[in-house]
Formats: C-alpha cells, structure tokens, sequence
C-alpha cells in the first residue's frame, strides 16, 4: 500500500500529503501504526518504490525509531550526502530526504559555539518549515569553541524542541549565543526565544526539577527534559532558567562556563 487515496485517510495525513507534494519533498508519510500512507514522486525517483516501513528503514539504512519526536539523520544516496528528518504530527510522522551539503572544515576536532548551534537547527529546520515556523539564528561568527560540543548540541535541541512544539503555525523561534562578561569572568549565554505562550510563573522553577513530570497535553506550557539541560549547566559551572519579562516572548537561557 504506497498511495492510498486521500479520502480513506485522515484528513491531517491529507493535508500533510498535499503540502509534501506542492513542495516537490522527497518524502514519505507513515501512520501511527507504521503503514505506509504516502509517498511523493520525488522519493521514488530516488530510492524507488517503498511498499512498507521496514523496506524505508532497509533502503536508507537507518531506523526510523520513535515517530514521536522530531529527529535527523545524515544519509548517502547515490554520492549525494542526504538529511533524512522524522517529522511527527498526528496520526503518523513525515520522513523527508533533503540533500545537505559538507560541512566547513574545523581547524580542530572541536567545532566553534556557532557551528554547534547550526548543526542543532539543521535537526529541525524540515519540522520549521513544515510548520510554517520562522527559525533563526542570532550568533556572531566568533571563534570561541566548547569542549563538551556534543552535549551542548543535546541541551540546546531540547530548549528547540520545547519552542518547536509549543509555538503555533506562523510563529518564530530565535536561537543563538552571546559571548559575555558575569563578574569579571567570560561566559557563554547562549538563548531559544519565541512567540508561543509563556510559561507560568509558579512553573518557573518547577519544570527544571527531576521529579517534574512533562505532559505535551496540557493547556499550560513547560517543556520535556528540561532536568537533564539543568544537570548538564551545573556540571560546567554555569545554570538555566525561564524568562518572559516582557510579556511578548518566552526566552530560555543557558550560561556556560567556556573554561570549565
């Protein structure tokens, strides 16, 4: 089953349908049950017909795992360097093929805060567009480099996430870093700022606690994992927190020690 007709599907896997088509995607849209529902043109030009989920995973070679949560995954099909992306939304998830290129060359094994925080975007920059969603970055091309390069890239894609997730259709989320002065020592305050709702004051604090349970159901906004982000800053001298004094925007902050 590649192409079931539209009208014996839901009518949020049509709609999807429809925009991964007048996009010219190479894509495929799997239901909540792992059934192939859809594939585009464009992806079976590439890979070929993909009659079942477990034929899509053989073919790129990469498990398609939790069809939840938004996730990538660097490919090669045919010589060409591919960025496959689970995109989730109800009733299934979207997988889309997009063709990436190199990545600059490093002058060392660690990459600079800003190469950091565009590989994170690359994650979900399909998830973005699909959802309408302006994604930005705001970060000088400074030199400035981080050791702990990979689990800074894990906290700063969770604080994206919980944006990506709360801020509706048409919104913008802003990502970036500020390299900074705090008592007379430098430190990195690296930010996710939107337009979504705002996080409650009595849950300011709360939601970074490791007894804190998220609920992605909830009217009020808070966030998943964001405990592990709080471990991560203490454990390199610095600390997280929730801000919305302006009343416009809720902005994460996460400052690090770049010496520690």
């Amino acid at each position: 089953m590649i192409n079931v007709p539209l009208d014996t599907i839901s009518s949020t896997i049509a709609s999807m349908s429809s925009v991964l088509t007048a996009a010219g995607a190479a894509a495929a849209i799997v239901g909540d049950d792992r059934s192939i529902k859809f594939v585009t043109d464009e992806l079976k030009k590439l890979i070929g017909e993909i009659p079942t989920a477990r034929h899509l995973e053989q073919t790129l070679g990469i498990p398609l795992g939790d069809l939840r949560r938004p996730s990538s995954t660097t490919i090669s099909v045919r010589d060409r360097k591919m960025l496959v992306s689970i995109v989730p939304f109800a009733n299934g998830a979207a997988i889309v093929l997009r063709q990436v290129f190199d990545d600059p060359p490093q002058i060392s094994d660690i990459p600079k805060v800003v190469d950091v925080i565009r590989s994170v975007v690359n994650r979900f920059i399909t998830f973005a567009e699909l959802k309408s969603i302006q994604l930005e970055v705001s970060a000088s091309d400074f030199d400035e480099r981080y050791r702990h390069h990979d689990q800074l890239a894990d906290a700063l894609g969770t604080l994206l996430d919980n944006s990506l997730h709360y801020v509706p259709a048409g919104g913008e989320v802003v990502i970036g870093v500020r390299p900074m002065d705090h008592k007379g020592k430098p430190i990195l305050l690296f930010f996710v700022m939107d337009n979504g709702p705002l996080v409650p004051e009595h849950m300011k604090h709360v939601i970074f606690e490791s007894g804190f349970v998220w609920n992605a159901q909830a009217a009020e906004r808070t966030g998943g994992g964001l405990f592990k982000v709080r471990e991560f800053a203490a454990a390199h001298g610095g600390s997280v927190w929730v801000d919305s004094k302006t009343q416009k925007a809720c902005s994460f902050f996460l400052r690090l020690d770049p010496d520690h």
